[in-house]
């Protein structure tokens, strides 16, 4: 399926209905472009999660190496020591860093959403921030 749009002024485009229905895309909902060889795809957040660690998981398999370890290490573990301990590659740290950076947005925006189904959507981001080292110190 082809579908053009035309870029507005300040560089926004409208995603066409067809395409929101498909992917189930709702007023505030986030989206990742993902840039590649045949040019920039438009995923969900957690879409584009879930497809970074599914590689991740593949890639540290070949090797024996268990995403779940990784995953449980890399919040005791400094970058470095981390990428050491595991052997990770260049491609596989940017990989998990990005799927971190997007599953920790993906938490904060859960956070702005429930606080505004309470009524509380003055919430700072400093809050959120604090909210989040308390969930996962837990």
């Amino acid at each position: 399926m082809i579908t053009t749009v035309r870029v507005q002024e300040k560089g926004q485009v409208t995603i066409p209905q067809r395409i929101r229905r498909q992917l189930n895309l709702k007023r505030g909902d986030l989206v990742t472009f993902v840039t590649t060889e045949q040019g920039v795809l438009i995923k969900t957040l957690e879409m584009a999660i879930e497809e970074l660690f599914e590689a991740l998981r593949k890639s540290l398999e070949t090797r024996g190496i268990h995403l779940e370890s990784v995953l449980e290490r890399v919040q005791t573990t400094r970058a470095d020591a981390l990428t050491r301990e595991f052997g990770l590659t260049i491609s596989e740290t940017e990989m998990l860093y990005q799927a971190l950076q997007l599953k920790a947005q993906l938490a904060v925006e859960t956070i702005r959403s429930s606080t505004k189904s309470f009524g509380l959507d003055q919430i700072t981001d400093e809050e959120i921030e604090a909210e989040i080292r308390a969930a996962r110190k837990r």
